[in-house]
């Protein structure tokens, strides 16, 4: 038999408060006596009775309700971005609702209605590309809003996020620097990412007379990075290097070199892009760029509920992306010695 559920009837009874008292404690307003609120919670716990959020919400015009979008779960640095987020909005008192696009602009629009049906209060997006639609949703329902993982000085919206251009740009002087003049860049579909179309147009930006870059396509998974970097042994025998716009798709690099006999960095180096967890456990540890996720889902969360509670505005920010080296690039330099990319080098 099911068991019955208290209801804010039975904890008024059960306490002796007014329905309104036991209202004002479960959405925790300041003027609330430790006393009182402590029988309030107890017979809460007792009775197993827990406020309803629809019915809070049209008594208090607020759902303390955040929702986020993102393109993917499958990628563990979305997993941070995330688990940042939620962190920050539990400690502040709010909620988190999430949708996932696949990087499709009309489900991100589609999903973004359904959430302000929901009651979602703001929202945290992931790139700058997005339907213009959806921008004129959110203003139309002043609705704060904030965009991640993507840095441009000259922006329309509040940013929070990290240079792709500049990072790999970065990344490509770094493997330069180390000797590599012959690098193949991996990267998932440009189509569906502005991220991915930064990154590329920062690596190719980098290029020089003694530097040749060949870009390979995938799908941004692992099968995509084994696929990758054998399409790219295939197309020339001169590659020394892969730099990777994705550690997903340097773990199909790892399957794909060790399936031909080619060890790393011995035989050819690896850089990746993210420091997703398993990057520093792998063998050998990956060279890689750290994209400050965590800083970055805690940011959004802490600007946006001053916004909602305080009405505060939404101040950008840009995260610095570094690159992390590990053990997965070799120096082929005739003189020993490391060379500093401009990134700072942890």
């Amino acid at each position: 038999m099911t068991k019955k559920h208290g209801n804010i009837r039975d904890v008024a009874k059960e306490t002796g408060f007014s329905i309104a008292t036991i209202s004002r404690v479960m959405n925790d307003a300041k003027n609330i006596s430790p006393n009182t609120r402590e029988r309030v919670l107890d017979a809460c716990k007792k009775m197993d009775y827990l406020p309803n959020p629809a019915a809070r919400a049209l008594s208090t015009k607020k759902s303390k309700t955040v929702a986020a979008i993102i393109p993917t779960i499958e990628h563990s640095v979305f997993a941070k971005l995330i688990s940042a987020i939620e962190q920050s909005l539990a400690g502040g008192g709010y909620s988190l609702v999430l949708a996932i696009s696949n990087a499709n602009e009309e489900d991100e629009l589609a999903a973004a209605r359904k959430l302000l049906g929901m009651g979602a209060e703001a929202f945290i997006l992931t790139g700058a590309a997005h339907n213009p639609e959806l921008f004129d949703l959110f203003e139309r329902r002043s609705v704060p809003f904030i965009v991640t993982s993507v840095w441009n000085v000259v922006h329309d919206y509040p940013l929070i996020g990290y240079d792709n251009f500049l990072l790999a740009s970065d990344a490509v002087k770094f493997l330069s620097e180390k000797g590599h003049t012959d690098i193949a860049i991996l990267h998932g579909p440009v189509a569906q990412n502005d991220r991915t179309r930064m990154r590329c147009d920062g690596a190719a930006s980098a290029q020089s007379e003694n530097l040749n870059l060949t870009f390979f396509e995938t799908s941004l998974d692992v099968a995509g990075g084994k696929k990758a970097i054998c399409s790219a042994l295939e197309f020339s025998n001169k590659f020394t290097a892969a730099l990777c716009f994705s550690d997903v798709l340097a773990l199909g690099t790892y399957i794909g070199l060790a399936k031909t006999g080619r060890r790393i960095p011995d035989d050819f180096s690896v850089m990746g892009f993210d420091n997703i967890d398993w990057a520093e456990a792998v063998e050998p540890s990956l060279t890689t760029i750290d994209l400050q996720a965590q800083k970055m889902g805690s940011e959004a969360a802490i600007r946006l509920m001053a916004r909602l509670e305080h009405d505060s505005p939404i101040e950008s920010l840009e995260v610095w992306g570094h690159i992390i080296e590990r053990d997965s690039v070799a120096n082929v330099n005739n003189s020993p010695g490391i060379v500093r990319a401009s990134s700072p080098i942890l």
